[in-house]
């Protein structure tokens, strides 16, 4: 454990922007980490730690109002905190950690990543076949290797049904000796982020098991004053940050789209659908998007989900890939591949195209003026059935040309087979 006086000047030290480190030397000396730190000072540094640039005195000050005698706590570290300094970037390179990856280019190691659905597209089927396959070293969706073969997964159950997770893993066979569930407490019946004993109980179990990857199912059920508390929002998402960013783990945060979202386009999933306050996509720096995607004229809960990145900070947006939920004995089996396509429901002008195509081609040359009276039987005025062969350019030619009274339209690549034909 750092001595007291280590802790105290450490913390001064990261309010003036220099990070927790103890001395301010030329050599450039241990960053330390919240939990090398004692209490009371663990909460101080905790809140420098988690503070954003520039705020982190606000923080330091909102976290020693807490304390039992924190005023005097805080005028301890303020007497030892050097001027606050703006580094260059040339300063602070060398210290900067390369991007890593958990999945490259979906989830990166020590930064958030969200994941956000419909309510039933299958978040938590999702995140637990990537468990899945961290766990068993079976690679990712997209071929891509597991960094860290068979590496422990921590899966924070905030909506408490241990049951339904165990029942899945049963199903898929994992070795349930590498997941450690993180459950409310009998007294509270609920895990709430916004409290100090539960930030305590997951920073601890992240820092004894060292999990490639920690999943939160999900943000909506991990605050008790809710995803629009911008105060409560934005500690929740800068502890988050940290438990990632402290032990090099990646951390998929399960969220939910807004009641009146984008289905009524086109079913996609995108930034805007999410749920909360913006603070949430804001700081995460990678944010999935599962889509179930309507592939015929019915929409089918059930039918095919397209997963793709709908946001990034860190590369360029890696090719979306298809999710299909398979029946399998008990339970479902996840299979992935190519995106499905997206239904596209013709226009009244679209579906007059390809009925003149169709036409000409069981028809031959057909006058227009027959070709019309035809037209209106299938419900396209003259208008839309001119426009259609317009719109088809090339594709529909004169026999005789347009100005003839004996003129026929005909599909132009008859003229290629005539003159095949006669050669």
């Amino acid at each position: 454990m750092i001595p007291e006086a280590d802790q105290i000047q450490a913390i001064g030290n990261a309010v003036a922007g220099y990070g927790l480190v103890t001395s301010l030397s030329s050599e450039y000396e241990r960053v330390w980490r919240a939990r090398d730190f004692s209490a009371p000072w663990k909460k101080l540094a905790l809140a420098v730690l988690e503070a954003e640039p520039g705020e982190e005195r606000a923080w330091l000050e909102a976290a020693a109002a807490e304390l039992t005698g924190g005023q005097a706590l805080l005028e301890r570290v303020l007497a030892v905190a050097p001027p606050v300094r703006f580094p260059s970037l040339e300063e602070v390179a060398e210290r900067l950690r390369p991007i890593e990856w958990l999945w490259p280019e979906w989830i990166p190691l020590g930064m958030i990543s969200l994941l956000g659905a419909v309510p039933g597209a299958g978040k938590s089927f999702l995140a637990l076949d990537l468990a899945r396959r961290i766990i068993a070293n079976e690679g990712f969706p997209d071929g891509a290797v597991v960094p860290a073969p068979s590496a422990r997964v921590i899966y924070v159950d905030a909506e408490a049904v241990p049951q339904l997770i165990n029942q899945r893993v049963e199903a898929w066979g994992m070795d349930k000796s590498r997941l450690f569930l993180m459950l409310p407490t009998t007294e509270r019946m609920f895990i709430d982020f916004s409290e100090e004993e539960d930030r305590e109980h997951l920073m601890t179990m992240a820092t004894r098991l060292a999990p490639g990857l920690v999943v939160i199912d999900s943000l909506s059920s991990i605050s008790s004053k809710g995803e629009n508390d911008v105060q409560d929002v934005r500690g929740i998402m800068a502890f988050l940050n940290l438990v990632a960013r402290e032990n090099r783990c990646g951390l998929l945060l399960i969220h939910h789209l807004k009641k009146a979202n984008n289905r009524e386009r086109d079913g996609m999933v995108g930034i805007e659908d999410l749920r909360g306050s913006g603070h949430i996509v804001a700081i995460a720096r990678s944010v999935l998007g599962l889509s179930v995607v309507q592939t015929g004229p019915k929409f089918d809960r059930n039918g095919p989900r397209r997963l793709e990145i709908i946001k990034t900070n860190l590369t360029g947006y890696p090719a979306p890939i298809g999710v299909e939920f398979v029946a399998m004995g008990d339970g479902v089996e996840l299979r992935y591949g190519e995106p499905p396509v997206l239904y596209k429901r013709q226009t009244l002008g679209e579906e007059c195209e390809d009925w003149l195509l169709q036409y000409l081609e069981e028809m031959g040359e057909v006058r227009p003026k027959v070709i019309v009276v035809a037209g209106r039987e299938k419900g396209f005025s003259r208008a839309m059935i001119y426009r259609a062969r317009e719109d088809l350019g090339a594709a529909i030619g004169d026999s005789l040309g347009c100005q003839n009274p004996k003129n026929c339209w005909r599909l132009t690549e008859m003229d290629g087979d005539e003159e095949g034909d006669e050669g």
